[in-house]
């Protein structure tokens, strides 16, 4: 991941200065700002900040499921009334919310900054130039592994490639450990969980043009690889996402590797709390030797404003606030592990402090730090999540093979969403 000079740091708090102060007017300014858990918790620790700096502005923080704030938020857009002053949004699902023409246009205060911040999450915020949001955070994938098992079995880690991973969960599961885990049942859930792989490889879906790509030749190799890791290789543990059955795995040292982000350590904290010290992370496996050390996403967010708010400008110091601040993106790692868009964060030492759960070991130095998060194309995604779900599903079912689910998926793609 690149990092930036700390010169952005300076015109990251020029843009927030520059923004009107309100004056009197202002004085008794209350905005609401729609998240969920960990980004609430986040928000929760670092309003008092704004609150101090900001002595006219007190914000409100609602905690809504994730899901259920998109659909909201986007008939609160369309109704031009409902919604709040700002809103975390999925960055998977934002190109949903611009033909609405109900954001508010961020490009002045966000265009000092655009060096900031990873390309691909720049290029997400809008179209034609402009941008309608202010990022927020970004999610690459790692790899959590049960130390104790691999040194057991005579496995070293870190393990580069996925041809390593495979070879390494043939040996645990001879003894009935999996090395990971595939969400099967998939659903419109299952699906970031495979985008991971796709974009960790720029196995694209989409062309930057927003045409389906046809007889996609390395998105078809990369479901037939999912799909051997628990049916040819049986190597993967299968489940739903979070499923009761996979946490009792994890308790039962019957899952010994997992491919997520960092705010997985978390929940496993949570659910096996009895496991510390014997988690470790490595960095995403390369798809080959020769092939760069890239990683993909569990999604990732972003902070948007609709035009219909009665406090567009606190609204706006807010959203940058939380996004384009060095101060308070540190604070989003540390509350979630939630890696921050921010590019100046990436340089606090905070990122580099070891885990009690994980022996010592820093998650963001030993797993994150030497992987480049690849751009993804999400177009329509909204539609495009239940379409390959569905096919997942078709497939883990076994009533089609990999080759004909993809198939299907670039068809309906292209048939539903016109493109």
């Amino acid at each position: 991941m690149t990092m930036f000079d700390r010169r952005a740091v300076l015109a990251g708090m020029a843009a927030t200065a520059a923004m009107p102060a309100g004056g009197s007017a202002q004085a008794r300014t209350k905005i609401t700002y729609w998240a969920w858990t960990e980004h609430v918790a986040a928000a929760n620790a670092v309003k008092g900040e704004f609150e101090k700096q900001n002595p006219g502005i007190t914000v409100e923080v609602a905690n809504l499921n994730p899901f259920d704030l998109q659909d909201k938020f986007l008939v609160a857009l369309a109704a031009g009334a409902g919604g709040p002053d700002v809103a975390l949004i999925l960055q998977r699902r934002f190109d949903g919310y611009l033909p609405t023409g109900g954001l508010l246009d961020t490009t002045a205060a966000m265009a000092p900054l655009k060096d900031s911040f990873p390309a691909s999450v720049y290029a997400s915020l809008g179209t034609g130039g402009k941008t309608f949001a202010v990022p927020y955070d970004q999610n690459p994938a790692l790899y959590f592994y049960r130390a104790d098992i691999f040194e057991a079995n005579g496995i070293k880690a870190p393990l580069e490639t996925w041809e390593d991973v495979v070879a390494a969960g043939r040996v645990l599961a001879a003894k009935g450990i999996f090395i990971g885990h595939v969400s099967s049942p998939s659903g419109v859930p299952g699906v970031a969980n495979f985008v991971q792989y796709l974009q960790s490889r720029n196995a694209q879906i989409f062309a930057a043009d927003g045409k389906v790509i046809r007889d996609n030749k390395l998105a078809r190799e990369t479901l037939q690889f999912y799909f051997d890791l628990a049916r040819k290789e049986k190597v993967a543990f299968e489940s739903r996402n979070n499923a009761p059955e996979f946490f009792q795995a994890i308790k039962d040292s019957r899952i010994a590797g997992y491919a997520v982000p960092a705010w997985a350590v978390f929940r496993l904290q949570k659910e096996a709390p009895e496991h510390a010290g014997k988690w470790r992370v490595m960095p995403w496996p390369k798809w080959s030797k020769d092939q760069p050390a890239t990683t993909g996403a569990w999604g990732g967010n972003v902070l948007a404003i609709p035009k219909s708010s009665r406090n567009k400008e606190a609204a706006l110091k807010w959203a940058m606030f939380i996004g384009a601040n060095e101060l308070t993106q540190v604070k989003i790692w540390q509350e979630g592990h939630l890696v921050p868009a921010f590019a100046p964060a990436l340089r606090s030492p905070e990122l580099l402090k070891g885990e009690a759960y994980l022996g010592g070991q820093s998650i963001y130095e030993a797993g994150l730090k030497d992987r480049t998060l690849n751009g993804f194309n999400y177009f329509d995604w909204a539609k495009a999540e239940v379409i390959i779900g569905n096919e997942l599903d078709l497939m883990f079912g076994g009533k089609k093979s990999p080759a004909d689910a993809w198939a299907e998926v670039e068809k309906q793609l292209a048939g539903q969403l016109g493109r």
